[in-house]
């Protein structure tokens, strides 16, 4: 098992990672990523999770199983942080639904990702 802090990050989007990389890695956090819910719960058993990133801009199936699979499985220091367009606002209550601790828009997200990581996601409100 890692014994490094890990922010968990279920995208698809490799454009925007090295950004979020940067600023995990700037408070002290590793970074995994994963494209698939069974991915994400794979790399939770073997890393100490503070905070887990979920893009809904992935296929829905994709996002909701991570969700759904999380809500079960994830410790209770571990927050879940949903993030996707302001304009699927079906998405966004959906994911909130599904047991994110907080659901973004993506503006939202980006602007506030350095204080969301430094904050392990206690930032987030929504």
């Amino acid at each position: 098992m890692a014994d490094k802090e890990t922010v968990l990050v279920l995208t698809s989007n490799l454009f925007f990672m090295p950004r979020i990389e940067a600023a995990a890695e700037a408070h002290g956090l590793e970074t995994v990523s994963a494209s698939t819910a069974a991915g994400l719960m794979k790399a939770a058993e073997s890393h100490i999770v503070s905070l887990v990133l979920v893009d809904l801009e992935m296929e829905e199936p994709i996002w909701t199983e991570a969700l759904e699979s999380l809500k079960v499985h994830k410790g209770a220091e571990t927050r879940v942080v949903a993030y996707g367009p302001h304009g699927e606002p079906d998405s966004l209550r959906k994911a909130r639904e599904l047991g994110s601790d907080a659901v973004l828009i993506k503006r939202d997200f980006s602007e506030g990702l350095i204080e969301l990581l430094a904050s392990r996601g206690a930032s987030a409100t929504s």
